[in-house]
C-alpha cells in the first residue's frame, strides 16, 4: 500500500500568498459560486489537500485560479501540486454564467484528435496565442475539429464540463504575425501562363465571395444573440463552423504537401490546385485571404461570447483562444485586441480581477494607434471596469472619461457592422458597470436609463439584462416601486431569451425581493417571477 506524499508545492504557495487553510477554502468556495458550484470547503479540506489528497475536478483548477489572483502571477494546477491530467479523479461540472450585455463589437466519420490535444482548454488558450502558432490551415482545422466535437452529442459533454483557468496570453508581435499592410501580393503567374490566369481570378473571386458570406453570417448570428441569447444560438453556429471551416480547410493542402505530382495541388487541376496557388496556407497570406481569416476569427469570437452566455466557461475560453490565433494569422491586431477585451470581461465575471486587468491593458496596448474610435471606446471602457474592480479609482475614472470622448467621435461617423460599430446603448451599459464597481449608484442608474432608452426593438436579451441591472441598482438605493417596474419589464422579455445570464438574473430577483414579498408594491412582481421560474 503506497502512502500519499505531502503536497509541499501547495504549502509553499500558501506561504507565498500569506493565506492559511481557511482563507484558501473561502477563496475556492467563492470562485465555485461564480461557476455555479455550491462548495463548502473549510480548513480541514485544505489540510487533506496538503497531505496529498487530490480533490475532484474542477476543484484543482479553482485552487490554482484562487492562488493566481492572490499571488498576482499565474499559478498552474501542476505548480499547485496536483496532477494536471486528473487521472483517477472524477469530473466536476462548471456551469456558471456571465451576466451583462454583449455588443457586436461586441464532416468526416473520424474527426481525428482533440483540437487541443491532451492539454485541455486552458493550456490550449496559452498556446493558441503564442507567436508562430502554426500555419493558417492548421488554425482553421483546429476550429473545425473543436466545433465538430461541440456539435456532436457524444463528444460535447466533456467540453461543457471543462474548467476555466487563467493562463498567460502572448502579446501581439507584428514582426511574427504580419500587419495587414504587409499582406503578400497575389502570386506571380507561372512562366508561359496568362497573367493572371482565369483559374486564379476565379479563385480570388471565390475567396472574396466567401469572405462576404462570412461577414453576413456574423451580422445574422450577432442579431440572434442580442435578441435571444447564446444558449441555443451557439449550437447552430458551432454546427455551421464545423462544416464550413472544415470544408474550407480541407481544400487547402498542409504545408509541404502542395504541388505533389498527380494530386492537382499546384498544377491548376481542380479546386485544390487553383486555391493552393492563392496561398491560403502561406506564411504571409494575401489581402483577400486575410479577409477570410478575419471573418472566421469574428465568428469564432462570437461563438465564444455565446458560450460564455450559456455558462460553459472552459469551452468559451477555448473558442476565444482560437479566435486570437486566427486574428494573428490574419494580421489583424484590431480583432486580436477585441478578443482580448472579451477575455478580460469573462475573467472579471469569474472572480479573476487581476487577470482581467492584465488582459484589458493588453487589449488597449494592442489596438492600432490610429484605430477606429468605437474600437478604442470599447477597449477603454472595459479597462475602466477592470481598474474599478481592483480599486484603482483614478485609473478607472480616467479611462471612463477617455472612452466618453472617443465614443462621441465614433457616433458621429456611424459605421455599420457587428464588429465595426459600438452602439451607444451598449456603451452606456458598460459605463454603468464601471460606476457600480466604484459604488457610484446614482451615476449607474443614469447610465442604465440612457442605455434602456437606446435599446433597439427586438433586442430581448440586452433589454432584459439592462432592466435587471437597473432594478437591482434601484433596490439598493431603496426605490422599491421603481425597481419592481423594471423587474416586470425584465420578466416580460425573459420568455424570448435562452441565456444562463438571464436565468441567473431571475434567481437574483427572487432572492432580493424575498424580504419584500408581502409588500403591496412587490406582490405582483414576485408572483410573476415565481410563475415564470416554474416554466423555465
Amino acid at each position: 500500500m503506497t502512502r500519499r506524499r505531502a503536497n509541499e508545492r501547495l504549502a509553499e504557495l500558501l506561504a507565498e500568498a500569506g493565506w492559511n487553510g481557511a482563507e484558501l477554502a473561502r477563496g475556492v468556495n467563492a470562485l465555485g459560486t461564480l461557476h455555479g458550484l455550491a462548495l463548502r470547503y473549510d480548513r480541514t479540506a485544505v489540510a487533506h489537500w496538503l497531505s496529498g489528497t487530490r480533490p475532484r475536478r474542477p476543484v484543482p483548477e479553482l485552487i490554482a485560479a484562487a492562488l493566481t489572483d492572490r499571488c498576482g502571477r499565474f499559478v498552474t494546477v501542476e505548480e499547485a501540486g496536483f496532477d494536471p491530467s486528473g487521472r483517477g479523479s472524477g469530473s466536476g461540472l462548471i456551469s456558471g454564467s456571465a451576466s451583462g450585455s454583449s455588443s457586436g463589437l461586441g464532416a468526416a466519420a473520424d474527426p481525428g484528435p482533440d483540437p487541443a490535444g491532451d492539454a485541455g482548454p486552458a493550456t490550449a488558450a496559452a498556446t493558441a496565442a503564442a507567436p508562430g502558432a502554426g500555419p493558417t490551415v492548421e488554425g482553421l482545422r483546429r476550429l473545425a475539429l473543436q466545433a465538430r466535437a461541440d456539435a456532436d452529442p457524444h463528444t460535447r459533454p466533456p467540453l461543457l464540463r471543462s474548467p476555466y483557468q487563467p493562463v498567460p496570453i502572448a502579446e501581439w508581435e507584428p514582426s511574427r504575425a504580419g500587419e495587414p499592410s504587409r499582406a503578400a501580393p497575389a502570386p506571380a503567374p507561372r512562366p508561359g501562363s496568362a497573367a493572371p490566369g482565369v483559374a486564379e481570378l476565379a479563385a480570388r473571386r471565390h475567396l472574396a465571395t466567401h469572405a462576404e458570406q462570412l461577414r453576413a453570417l456574423a451580422g445574422s448570428f450577432s442579431g440572434l444573440y442580442l435578441a435571444h441569447g447564446g444558449t441555443r444560438t451557439r449550437a447552430a453556429l458551432a454546427a455551421w463552423l464545423a462544416q464550413d471551416a472544415g470544408a474550407f480547410a480541407a481544400r487547402r493542402p498542409r504545408p509541404g504537401r502542395a504541388g505533389r505530382p498527380g494530386t492537382g495541388a499546384g498544377n491548376g487541376a481542380g479546386p485544390g490546385g487553383v486555391l493552393a496557388r492563392t496561398r491560403v496556407c502561406a506564411e504571409h497570406p494575401t489581402a483577400v485571404e486575410e479577409d477570410v481569416l478575419r471573418r472566421y476569427a469574428q465568428l469564432t469570437h462570437l461563438l465564444g461570447d455565446m458560450t460564455v452566455d450559456a455558462g460553459y466557461h472552459g469551452l468559451a475560453q477555448e473558442y476565444h483562444a482560437i479566435a486570437l490565433g486566427l486574428a494573428r494569422q490574419a494580421g489583424d491586431r484590431r480583432m486580436y485586441a477585441i478578443t482580448l477585451r472579451a477575455m478580460s470581461a469573462h475573467a472579471g465575471r469569474l472572480g479573476q480581477p487581476g487577470y482581467a486587468v492584465r488582459l484589458a491593458r493588453m487589449a488597449v496596448d494592442t489596438a492600432p494607434a490610429d484605430g477606429e474610435p468605437g474600437t478604442l471606446a470599447f477597449l477603454l471602457v472595459q479597462r475602466a471596469t477592470a481598474h474599478a474592480h481592483v480599486g484603482e479609482r483614478a485609473a478607472a475614472a480616467a479611462d471612463l472619461a477617455a472612452a466618453d470622448l472617443v465614443h462621441a467621435r465614433h457616433t458621429a461617423e456611424k459605421p455599420a457592422g457587428p464588429f465595426d460599430s459600438y452602439a451607444r446603448a451598449d456603451f452606456d451599459f458598460a459605463r454603468a458597470r464601471t460606476h457600480l464597481a466604484l459604488g457610484e449608484f446614482l451615476a449607474a442608474v443614469e447610465a442604465l436609463e440612457r442605455s434602456l432608452r437606446g435599446r433597439a426593438v427586438g433586442q430581448h436579451r440586452a433589454t432584459a439584462l439592462t432592466n435587471a441591472a437597473l432594478a437591482e441598482t434601484l433596490l439598493r438605493l431603496g426605490h422599491l416601486t421603481r425597481a419592481c417596474e423594471h423587474w416586470r419589464a425584465f420578466l416580460t422579455a425573459v420568455p424570448a431569451v435562452q441565456s444562463r445570464a438571464v436565468h441567473e438574473a431571475l434567481g437574483r430577483l427572487l432572492r432580493d425581493l424575498t424580504p419584500y414579498r408581502r409588500m403591496r408594491e412587490a406582490v405582483p412582481t414576485v408572483a410573476m417571477a415565481r410563475a415564470l421560474a416554474e416554466r423555465l
